[in-house]
């Protein structure tokens, strides 16, 4: 199943209005948008160097537990980011208005989706 196709579920599932799959280094491997103008590789990248910071943070903190996936409310977004293996993360954009997209359903549908990203990475 390509990439493309999951993130098209996990997005139509959950009501988000895109979802991105990017690399340790922030690099988009494929995303699926459902707003124009959504600058999804942006708030990937950026949201990636966060998702670092967090983990640095905890590690130094308790000395291990790994952070696996942070909810971010903005004024006018939500965004969740689930850690994956190899460095990878997977960045789901909400609308603040959607109602619909509750995080606890988008972790719930994004945790299945990078099942089936992982299997197909091999």
């Amino acid at each position: 199943m390509p990439f493309k196709k999951i993130l098209k579920e996990l997005t139509e599932k959950t009501g988000a209005s895109g979802a991105i799959l990017l690399d340790r280094d922030g690099e988009a491997v494929d995303s699926f948008v459902t707003s124009s103008g959504l600058e999804l590789k942006a708030i990937g990248a950026h949201k990636g160097i966060i998702l670092n910071m967090l983990k640095d943070a905890q590690n130094r903190a308790n000395g291990g537990g790994e952070v696996c996936s942070i909810g971010i409310t903005t004024k006018n977004a939500r965004l969740a980011i689930s850690a994956m293996k190899d460095g990878y993360y997977l960045v789901v954009t909400l609308e603040r208005e959607n109602g619909n997209g509750s995080f606890g359903k988008v972790f719930l549908e994004a945790k299945k989706a990078i099942g089936a990203i992982e299997r197909e990475m091999g």
